[in-house]
This record gives C-alpha cells, sequence and structure tokens, in this order.
C-alpha cells in the first residue's frame, strides 16, 4: 500500500508541476504561484541568500522542506520532487526497454553517495565568493527547464504537425475554426543541450535507479544533512529474516542483505517501499524513541573533513575565476544582451538568476531565450530578449510575476513600462529606405511608442526613418517586423534602466524618458502589441 500510495503522491506531485509551469504566463494557477516548485528548492534557498548576501524572500517555503525533513527525513526526495518522479517514470521504461539486469554492487559506493556532498561544497565555496553557480546542479531548475525549453515546444510541435497531418480530414468535417487558436510552436537555443543532458541522466539509471539522487544531487545532499535528526526514520523489529526484499526493491539502495537493520538515515528516501514489500510486517516508520546520531564526518556517505574543506577552497576558486570571465567581459563591452524588463543590474542579476526557463515558458510572445556565451561564461543559460523571436509586450509583466528569485523584479504595470530595456539603432547600409531610397516605414508602423519617425533628408527621395532615443523602450516590435534580413534595426542594452530598488518610472523621468505607450503613436492599440507577426507596411 506504501509504495501505491507514493506513487499516487508523485504523481500528483509531477502533475501540479506541470500545471503551474502551463499557468506561468498568468502567474498562477488557482492562487497558488507558477513558480511555487522553484521556491521549494533547499539547494536554492541555501546558496543564492548567501550569494546575494541578504534574504530571498521568495525563497522562504524552502524553509517547509527543511522542516519537513527535520521530522519525518527526506520525505520531499522520495515523495514530492518532480525530477525524482521524473526519473523514476522514465528510468523504468528505459530499464524495461533494454531490459537490464540487476547490477551487482558496485564497489566504490560509498564513494559515490559522497560526491553530491563535495558538489555541495563547491556550491557553497562559490556562493561564499559571490558566485552563483546552483543553477548547475539545482534539481528543480533542471527539471523546470527540461520541461519549459524541450518537452514543451516538442509537445506543441508534435501536436501542429499531427493537426497539419490530418488537416484534409478536419477541413471537410468543417471543425478548422478552433485550429487558428492553438499556440504556435517555439524553439529554444539551448534546448539540445539540455535534452542531451537528460538522456545522459536517463543513461545512468541503467547503472542505478535514481542514480542521480544517490549520488550527485546537491539538494539531496542538503536535506541528507538535516535528515540525519529527523524524528520519523526507518525502524526495523526482531521479526526480520534478512529475506532480502527490501534491499532488491529499495530505490536508494541503502539496505544490504547482510545488515537490513543498518539505519542510514542521510540516504534514506523516506519511500516506504521498504514497509510495502516485507511479508512479515518487520519495518516501520514512526519515532521509534531515542537514538545515537554519528557525527556528520562520520557516516559512511559523507566525505571526510578534509575532502568538505578541500571542495569549499575549490569552489571559491571556481567563484574566482568566474569572477574574472565575468569582469572580462562586462570590461569588454559585454552588454551585448537585451535583459527582461525589471531586471537587476548584472552583478546581482547573475548572483540571483536560476537560469531555470520559468521566465521564458511565461512570456506570450516566446521573445525570452537563454544565452550561451553572449553575456561570458558566468552569464550561460541566463534569459535575453531576442526580438526576432517575439518583442515584448508593453502591457505584459509576466517574466517579473514568475522569477522565484526576483532577479526579475516582480513590477506593477505602470513600473514595467517604464523598465527601459535598451535602444533600437537603424543600420542605415541595409535599411530599404535609407540604401535603396524605397518608401518603406514598417519600424515606425509597429513601434507602440512612437520613437521612429520618418522624414525626408537631403540625398534621398524617400522619408527616411530616425530613433527618438528618450521615446525608445527597446521593446524589439520594429526588429521583429523589419523585412529585411538581417534587420536593419536592432536593439541595442544602450540606456537601459536596472535597478534593485527605487521606483522605474522615477528614474526614467529624472533620465528625461518618455517612455509612455501610445502617448506619441495614438493609433497603435494592445491587439496589435500582442501580435506575433505584424505585417510590414509600404509607403505608396
Amino acid at each position: 500500500m506504501g509504495g501505491r500510495l507514493r506513487r499516487y503522491a508523485q504523481a500528483g506531485s509531477l502533475g501540479l508541476f506541470c500545471l503551474l509551469l502551463g499557468a506561468a504566463e498568468s502567474g498562477s494557477f488557482f492562487g497558488l504561484p507558477a513558480d511555487l516548485f522553484l521556491r521549494l528548492d533547499p539547494l536554492a534557498g541555501l546558496a543564492v541568500p548567501v550569494v546575494a548576501r541578504g534574504p530571498v524572500p521568495g525563497l522562504f517555503p524552502a524553509l517547509f522542506i527543511i522542516l519537513l525533513t527535520l521530522w519525518a527525513g527526506r520525505l520531499f526526495c522520495g515523495w514530492l520532487c518532480p525530477m525524482g518522479a521524473t526519473l523514476d517514470a522514465a528510468g523504468g521504461m528505459v530499464r524495461r526497454i533494454v531490459r537490464r539486469k540487476k547490477a551487482e554492487t558496485l564497489r566504490l559506493e560509498p564513494v559515490l553517495r559522497g560526491l553530491k556532498y563535495l558538489v555541495l561544497a563547491a556550491i557553497l565555496g562559490a556562493a561564499v565568493c559571490g558566485v552563483n553557480l546552483a543553477f548547475w546542479a539545482s534539481p528543480l531548475s533542471l527539471t523546470t527547464r527540461l520541461y519549459a525549453l524541450v518537452l514543451h515546444p516538442l509537445g506543441l510541435e508534435s501536436i501542429g504537425q499531427s493537426l497539419e497531418a490530418v488537416s484534409p480530414l478536419l477541413e471537410w468535417l468543417g471543425v478548422t475554426d478552433w485550429l487558428y487558436e492553438l499556440p504556435e510552436s517555439r524553439h529554444f537555443l539551448t534546448a539540445g543541450w539540455t535534452g542531451l543532458f537528460w538522456l545522459a541522466l536517463l543513461g545512468l539509471e541503467l547503472i542505478r535507479p535514481r542514480f542521480w539522487c544517490r549520488y550527485l544531487c546537491p539538494a539531496g545532499a542538503v536535506l541528507g544533512l538535516f535528515s540525519r535528526r529527523s524524528f520519523r526514520t526507518r525502524h526495523v523489529s526482531a521479526a526480520c529474516t534478512s529475506c532480502g526484499r527490501c534491499s532488491a526493491r529499495c530505490p536508494a539502495g541503502i539496505i544490504r542483505n547482510a545488515r537490513p537493520t543498518e539505519p542510514c538515515p542521510s540516504e534514506c528516501l523516506a519511500c516506504q517501499t521498504c514497509v510495502s514489500v516485507c511479508p512479515h510486517g518487520a519495518v516501520r516508520y514512526d519515532s521509534g524513541g531515542s537514538r545515537a546520531v554519528p557525527s556528520l564526518f562520520h557516516q559512511p556517505s559523507v566525505p571526510s573533513r578534509r575532502a568538505f574543506c578541500a571542495l569549499l577552497g575549490a569552489g571559491a576558486a571556481g567563484a574566482a575565476l568566474a569572477g574574472l570571465s565575468r569582469a572580462d567581459t562586462l570590461r569588454q563591452g559585454a552588454g551585448t544582451v537585451i535583459r527582461p524588463p525589471g531586471s537587476r543590474p548584472e552583478p546581482d542579476f547573475l548572483k540571483r538568476c536560476l537560469r531555470c526557463g520559468e521566465c521564458m515558458k511565461a512570456c506570450p510572445t516566446g521573445g525570452l531565450q537563454p544565452t550561451w556565451f553572449q553575456a561570458g561564461f558566468s552569464g550561460i543559460f541566463t534569459p535575453f530578449l531576442d526580438p526576432r523571436s517575439g518583442a515584448c509586450r508593453p502591457d505584459c509583466t509576466a517574466c517579473g510575476a514568475v522569477c522565484p528569485t526576483q532577479a526579475i523584479l516582480a513590477l506593477p504595470l505602470t513600473e514595467k513600462r517604464w523598465a527601459k530595456t535598451g535602444t533600437a539603432v537603424i543600420n542605415r547600409k541595409n535599411c530599404l529606405a535609407w540604401a535603396e531610397d524605397k518608401r518603406c516605414m514598417v519600424c515606425k508602423e509597429n513601434c507602440p511608442y512612437g520613437a521612429v519617425d520618418v522624414s525626408m533628408r537631403s540625398g534621398h527621395k524617400a522619408p527616411v526613418p530616425a530613433v527618438h532615443d528618450t521615446r525608445c523602450y527597446g521593446c524589439g516590435f520594429c526588429e521583429q517586423a523589419c523585412p529585411q534580413t538581417p534587420s536593419a534595426i536592432v536593439v541595442e542594452p544602450v540606456g537601459a534602466l536596472r535597478l534593485n530598488q527605487d521606483s522605474f518610472e522615477a528614474a526614467a523621468r529624472a533620465a528625461g524618458l518618455e517612455l509612455e505607450p501610445s502617448v506619441h503613436q495614438g493609433h497603435v492599440s494592445q491587439e496589435r502589441w500582442g501580435q506575433a507577426d505584424a505585417p510590414p507596411g509600404f509607403l505608396e
């Protein structure tokens, strides 16, 4: 019964995770924040406040997971974690397809189990030095990235291809009108890398079930440290006959046939599979009275104090190298990417961003994309605005609403409209009006802020466009609509307004900006802002 109940709990948790992710554009699902699971991540809750040098209110729910661990052990890992549920489901299918037999016990088992603590030490060492490396191994960030950037686009693409294949039948039945309301498929730049990473994890499932959770997950290491003193633990009575059923079925692989009563609270996932398979009812989970708790560095699965300190130092050294990389990037003027509106100043943004992809999933136009190395190595996987993929709508605040660490501030619409992201720049050599004397006014027609004017200039037969810097928000509608390839008008992060606090409107007005949609170009409506493909327009 316990195993079946756990599978139901895992399915429900994963289902809620997917529903919340699907509701990212609206910011909530029946009152639950769309980024709820990211807020529960114990690794992010521990590392990000250290990097940010202060509390991060959005991550306070992670304290609930730690309190839950003190009561019932690693219940989150065994029952609620979406990554664990995904690995259980997908790994089980892979093992059935390959028909992998049960592997022999690994000789390096204690060493492998200590890896996750060393990974945790490296991340914390970097955090102390002000560099955020948690996104490389945060289970909730990795899972959100998989579902948001890989599985969701693949699902939309599959639906689109299937409907296209049966479109003649649908037209014959006269049920094609609703097809035009289906969301368009999206493509994200780092989706291939994310997919390969998860394929590697599934390959490791052939070696050991939940290989990631057993040996590599630093969030599991955090909970493992707290679970050493959990109130409810596994107890085995004298009725145990060492039949080996619990050992064969334990997903964490911590029960040995020769010593099935040996406790290992820091590695136990509290899944209670052993309770459900025991034919003698010898296993139970309860308080069980007082018990001796081994010291931290005297457990088989925890590395030595020397190794732990060495990895803290390695993390600090890695942080120093990442800091130098970031400094070089900024010195070279690597503000070459357009950050989402409301983003904190670049150093603080990089300290807080989990690279989870939640803001990219929430963006209604698909304009937010993950970077590769455009912002340096320290900025890898962070979001940037790619106007060719989609522009930033003046009536949308979705990205800030779903950011759990507030790397992107959750701004009200009245403030967000003043959070300038950059300035459009015209490449005259590629512009139809400037270079070829053709009467094009696409950029003017599609600018919600009226930042583009066309006028006659000496030596030109057709009016040519010019950008008013003080009116330009950097939304990218002009770049998206430009008929030239590459675009003759591009948004650059020049003049971007990025604050940690204070009022964006006050700062923008003090800088002389006039960022009020429709004031300078009143005929542009909100319906037009929401169009993904604004039609090009030309002067006759």
